[in-house]
């Protein structure tokens, strides 16, 4: 089976991370399968993946054949020959669409198999996924067909990706640094909190490469006691992760590692117009509250609500007040952080149910 994945590369590179993740893993479960990763911006995938080469059209990585998106009449070449019979199955990340040269093929009328598309959705909470998980859509030729598969946090959608090193929970470092990968805002409020909390005191900050780190950098406002980072292959950076006490993360893919990590964490999501990312923040509060006493879990809510709702005078005393609470509280809210994602594990690894959805449908 040859299945062919298409990623375009936005915000921060999250997308290829889960992408590269997600090939990796149907590559390990079959390895007698092809599988190809298109994607349109290479020299963003380095920053993640040392071994790719931005200047080539086609290359192997780990066992994985990488396209350049953009080599239009290559990667049709490549594509059309052998009556198109390379199309089985195509994985459509997150509303990425597809290249030119793969439209042209697809709805050329020399197509003469069935080409299965599966739209691969963004990471959400909220109660669609279970609704459109493996919900069925139309395209204009009958040959193509379309299907969704939702990432999720329940068993009615596909789960999270776990892979080998995901598997377990790994202890909790009490002492460990803590982890700051967040948007761009005023984090004053945040780094008060921080250095006021008797919990952070003798740890070190860690602040990732991408959109926030300058305003963080500029809030914190002095050298010491802060790590400013370069970006990271995807091993190192899963490593540095559950080498943290605490998380500030953001973006789907280090969201669902954070979920999985079992460690306290503050997810800030992507700012939306009509403050929509409270919607999303409180969709997966509202999966986590079982977790936690009823006080406890009012401590978090508050501190993921303040750090999602946009600035003022007033919500800055919020950020700091809320935050301030949850890192005094960090040690023990471990537990409910930690049974979220021992459940987790339950709903399944989501290139498993992938793989499995995958030959049900291609035998059908």
């Amino acid at each position: 089976m040859e299945i062919t994945i298409l990623c375009k590369v936005v915000d921060n590179f999250g997308d290829i991370g889960v992408n590269w993740r997600l090939a990796n893993k149907l590559k390990k479960l079959k390895p007698q399968n092809k599988i190809n990763l298109i994607c349109d911006n290479l020299s963003s995938f380095k920053k993640i993946c040392d071994q790719v080469q931005p200047e080539l059209a086609l290359q192997e990585v780990s066992g994985i054949n990488v396209y350049d998106w953009n080599a239009y009449d290559f990667c049709y070449k490549e594509f059309s020959g052998r009556n198109n019979s390379r199309l089985q199955v195509i994985l459509e990340c997150f509303q990425c669409g597809r290249p030119d040269w793969l439209e042209k093929i697809l709805f050329d009328d020399e197509l003469n198999h069935t080409v299965q598309i599966i739209m691969i959705d963004y990471l959400s909470a909220e109660d669609y996924a279970e609704s459109f998980h493996k919900l069925q859509s139309l395209t204009r030729r009958g040959k193509v067909k379309k299907v969704n598969f939702m990432p999720g946090f329940t068993a009615k959608t596909g789960g999270l990706i776990i892979d080998d090193g995901w598997k377990e929970l790994s202890p909790r470092k009490e002492d460990g640094h803590i982890l700051f990968f967040t948007y761009a805002r005023n984090w004053l409020p945040v780094v008060n909190a921080i250095r006021g909390a008797e919990t952070c005191r003798g740890k070190k900050i860690l602040c990732a490469a991408g959109a926030g780190q300058e305003s963080f950098v500029k809030a914190w406002g002095r050298e010491d006691g802060i790590e400013v980072l370069p970006f990271m292959n995807q091993t190192d950076w899963d490593k540095m992760m559950k080498d943290s006490s605490f998380l500030f993360i953001r973006g789907e893919e280090t969201l669902s590692r954070a979920c999985l990590s079992g460690l306290p964490f503050i997810w800030h999501a992507y700012p939306q117009s009509d403050e929509y990312q409270l919607v999303k923040v409180n969709a997966l509060l509202e999966r986590m509250k079982k977790y936690f006493s009823l006080e406890d879990f009012g401590k978090v809510a508050a501190a993921w609500q303040a750090f999602n709702s946009p600035e003022s005078g007033e919500n800055d005393r919020r950020l700091e007040e809320s935050v301030s609470t949850m890192l005094a509280m960090q040690n023990h809210l471990v537990k409910g952080f930690r049974d979220f994602a021992f459940d987790l594990r339950k709903n399944g690894d989501l290139g498993e149910n992938l793989m499995t959805f995958i030959e049900e449908i291609c035998i059908m």
